[in-house]
């Protein structure tokens, strides 16, 4: 169930007349191209038209996204609306990502609290088949649970329905609540639970669920990343990949490593903020965000905060100490200041490719981003080349570009 702001666009239109080519047996990279393409006008034949397979291919980017959404049970949704970067946190809560908040996805930032509810209802006899009944009962369910907790129910989303053959007069509803707040979200948790525990009386939906102890369970929880095909700003395309780089410049008065080996997608970023572009810039100047990496691994955070997080030298002063301490029980993300040796290859995760008639392919991906001065503390982390920067404020960071590299180059020393 999305937000009510949120366009979906049926793939059925992308899928008419589709022509896949021979010997294809795994139809959903086809399909998602395919409607990418009607996006940009451009042809769903793909004999005539095959996807484009290379570190500095679109296509390629997007189904290395589209894997990459899977791993947190989204689908790839394609609009020609612009697609706005700001509120990071509401729309990954409303289970809507897009190309300036998929780090979060990866930190498990905004998390859902999954509940398992048994109802009183016999889903053969009261359901069954009859598609608009079903989605009847849901949104009644939904919008009876917000207005009892007093909450959004954007923030409520429905996982899926299950008969049990064993009761037949039974059935559970899984769903979960998420907002940008994690304490927020764990006390309408809490709340729902007190609620259910005694029941919920003579509500005309409610009173269908048993009353019971129900548990719930931290998981992340997305129906889409949402893309335009205009995110991409394929003109500022770099290829770091090339001899002859520096290893560093700067840019924000901080150390930018270049990420040697590597193709940059670049990100349209103008007009998606309210701040103005100068963030973004790429001269050193005043009011510029340093860069950074996100990996694309869903154990990124477990894997830092076990290889234990030391403050740095660097920037060991008290204002950096007392924002530690400040917010040591918030979630976090973090950031690598190193591409080669920090983001990779501790933090990211192959993406297999396979097309027919081409060699079967493994790419690996890396977020480029922004990182707000004054907003994060400094940290090093001894099997990662460079330092580690922790955030606790989801609009510090801003993904500005999309990194991509074929597994076949990657340097195996």
């Amino acid at each position: 169930m999305a937000p009510l702001w949120y366009e979906y666009n049926d793939p059925q239109q992308a899928l008419k007349g589709i022509v896949y080519p021979p010997n294809a047996v795994e139809l959903r990279p086809f399909n998602t191209i395919a409607c990418y393409r009607m996006t940009i006008g451009q042809s769903n034949n793909f004999r005539q038209h095959p996807i484009s397979v290379s570190e500095n291919s679109t296509e390629t980017l997007i189904l290395m996204l589209d894997t990459f959404a899977q791993q947190f049970g989204a689908d790839l949704s394609f609009t020609k609306n612009d697609v706005l970067f700001d509120r990071s946190a509401y729309r990954i809560a409303c289970g809507v990502a897009n190309l300036g908040n998929v780090h979060l996805l990866v930190t498990n930032y905004i998390a859902t609290a999954k509940f398992s509810v048994m109802i009183n209802i016999d889903y053969d006899k009261s359901l069954a088949g009859l598609d608009d009944t079903i989605k009847d009962f849901l949104l009644n369910f939904s919008e009876r649970i917000a207005r009892k907790l007093n909450f959004s129910e954007e923030y409520l989303r429905i996982c899926s329905v299950e008969k049990l053959p064993e009761t037949p007069n039974m059935m559970i509803v899984h769903f979960g609540f998420t907002t940008p707040n994690r304490k927020d979200t764990e006390q309408i948790a809490r709340d729902f639970q007190a609620r259910a525990r005694v029941g919920f009386g003579d509500d005309t939906v409610l009173q269908y669920v048993k009353p019971g102890e129900y548990t719930y369970s931290w998981v992340p929880m997305l129906s889409y990343l949402q893309l335009n095909a205009n995110d991409f700003a394929r003109k500022n395309n770099v290829d770091y990949r090339k001899s002859g780089l520096p290893e560093s410049e700067r840019h924000g008065g901080y150390p930018y490593y270049l990420p040697i080996g590597w193709y940059y997608h670049a990100l349209k970023l103008d007009q998606k903020y309210s701040d103005g572009d100068v963030w973004f810039g790429s001269v050193n100047a005043t009011g510029e965000w340093p860069v950074a990496f996100h990996g694309t691994h869903s154990s990124t955070v477990d894997g830092i905060t076990q290889k234990g997080l030391v403050t740095s030298v660097v920037e060991a002063d008290t204002a950096s100490s007392k924002m530690m301490e400040s917010t040591m029980n918030q979630p976090e993300i973090y950031l690598t200041t190193h591409c080669n040796g920090g983001a990779h290859p501790h933090y990211t995760k192959p993406f297999h490719l396979e097309i027919p008639d081409k060699k079967k392919n493994t790419f690996r991906i890396v977020f480029m981003c922004r990182a707000q001065p004054g907003k994060f503390t400094t940290h090093q982390v001894s099997t990662s080349t460079g330092h580690t920067w922790r955030f606790v404020d989801p609009d510090a960071v801003r993904p500005y570009g999309i990194l991509i590299k074929d597994e076949d180059t990657l340097d195996k020393s």
